[in-house]
């Protein structure tokens, strides 16, 4: 059927409506302050055109990603010029870290405005995690930058979220043991954020940060369950510190060994191919640990993987598709892993979950590079890794459900949340000692972990019974 030519103006004109109603919207958000004559002080001018700049760059991060956000784009949603712009900052990634820097330091004012001395720390914190919770509703933009990044950003922000993250810790541990200074080996603090960093970053991903403040009580009382001082026998190596090689040779590495060689062979094309994709798997791996995923070229995993470009290209559309390809061979082999030594001891969840967690970390210990790639690689590819991650850990969470049982009404109430909170501050553990090059150290992390994991349900004193038995 022809369609009549009035069907065409209301699809026609809404799009210019929306952009008229954008247009409209962001003149109100970067309203200007008055041009010429006006008898301001230049520096509260400045200010308000950087704060201004700031605003453009988050809104614009969020709509199209950072490595696609232009100079001229920042001018124009901004409403300052060029010039102005780069009297302000020398270039689009020192804004994006000063930009970075006002987000962390607004939610510190925020925690800190909610902080009373008078209150318990049970008390304060509870405070800070509303606090933060209805910053991240009413800012979702502005707080994901602060716990996601932004794919494309570069190393030096990795190190602006290390300094803000340490900032944290350290304020959260003085108000749980203020005669105590914090111990690079108690990680309780560290897993602690990591968890209430995983809960916010995936609702915040999805859409979802209304949910927050409702959230904020239950991972306030589950952040509360610890003890504020680490039962005795349970520090692990601090991350960082100097490490010995590690003579852990996974299963998967030892056949790896045994590849065929390359070039020609008369063994059947799909031995030839699986041989082709293990070499390729590996060399992304290995490249995007020593040298940055900016490294990861095609002609490099080609060369490092011993074949030809055309080889590549016959298996993987791209080096995209071979990173995914490489993440999920990590993320598979430590499910299984960890799976295979959980279920050796299914009549007994809580030492289930201590040989599961024990055997992960053992084996991201012999896999260095394919663990960097899986837990850190990740957050500077793209979403489609992110999502990857997320499938993994929501696997890796189904395992503490029979724990909720064992604990009871003590947990049940938010037992989603707790579940993925914890499985978040692990996660953020791995992370921390991978990044840190400490990957051989994490086999001695073991057992604060499985504390971690296992003292919401059955209590800090039994819990940790259990994670130093191993």
């Amino acid at each position: 059927m022809t369609e009549k030519p009035l069907e065409r103006k209301p699809r026609r004109t809404a799009p210019v409506r929306a952009r008229a109603a954008a247009t409209t919207g962001a003149a109100q958000r970067y309203q200007r302050l008055p041009s010429g004559s006006h008898g301001l002080d230049p520096e509260q001018v400045r200010d308000d055109q950087a704060q201004r700049l700031r605003a453009a760059m988050i809104e614009l991060i969020a709509a199209k990603g950072y490595p696609a956000v232009r100079i001229a784009d920042l001018s124009k949603l901004a409403h300052v010029s060029p010039p102005t712009l780069y009297s302000l900052y020398a270039d689009k990634e020192q804004l994006f870290l000063g930009t970075y820097e006002d987000v962390a330091r607004r939610t510190g004012v925020a925690i800190l405005d909610a902080h009373r001395t008078s209150d318990s720390p049970d008390g304060r914190l509870l405070a800070a995690m509303r606090a933060f919770a209805d910053l991240a509703a009413r800012e979702p933009q502005a707080i994901s930058l602060l716990v996601l990044g932004a794919f494309g950003a570069g190393p030096k922000l990795l190190r602006k979220r290390a300094a803000a993250v340490e900032a944290l810790e350290a304020y959260i541990h003085s108000n749980r043991c203020p005669d105590q200074p914090l111990d690079p080996g108690d990680l309780m603090v560290r897993a602690a954020l990591g968890g209430i960093r995983e809960v916010t970053a995936t609702r915040l991903r999805e859409g979802r940060q209304q949910e927050l403040p409702a959230l904020a009580d239950d991972l306030a009382v589950w952040a509360d369950c610890y003890p504020s001082r680490l039962p005795e026998g349970l520090l692990a190596p601090a991350a960082g510190a100097e490490q010995g090689p590690c003579n852990i040779v996974s299963e998967r590495a030892q056949q790896a060994q045994q590849r065929l060689p390359s070039g020609r062979s008369d063994l059947p094309r799909e031995a030839i191919e699986k041989s082709q994709r293990e070499r390729i798997v590996d060399a992304t791996a290995a490249i995007a640990a020593e040298k940055g995923l900016a490294a990861l070229t095609i002609p490099e995993i080609a060369k490092r993987a011993n074949i030809s470009n055309q080889t590549f290209y016959a298996i993987y559309a791209s080096k995209n598709d071979a990173f995914l390809g490489a993440q999920k061979v990590g993320l598979h082999q430590a499910l299984r892993i960890a799976l295979s030594a959980y279920d050796s001891h299914k009549g007994d969840w809580p030492r289930a979950v201590a040989a599961g967690i024990a055997a992960l970390l053992e084996y991201l210990a012999s896999e260095p590079a394919h663990a960097h790639l899986t837990l850190v690689d990740t957050f500077a590819a793209n979403p489609e890794a992110i999502e990857i991650r997320q499938e993994g850990m929501t696997a890796f969470r189904s395992y503490l459900v029979p724990g909720f049982e064992l604990a009871g009404e003590r947990s049940r109430a938010g037992s989603e949340v707790i579940a993925e909170a914890i499985t978040g501050g692990i996660w953020q553990v791995l992370h921390l000692y991978i990044e840190r090059d400490s990957t051989a150290s994490l086999p001695g992390v073991a057992p604060q972990l499985t504390y971690f994991a296992l003292a919401p349900f059955l209590g800090a004193e039994r819990a940790a019974t259990v994670a130093l038995e191993g």
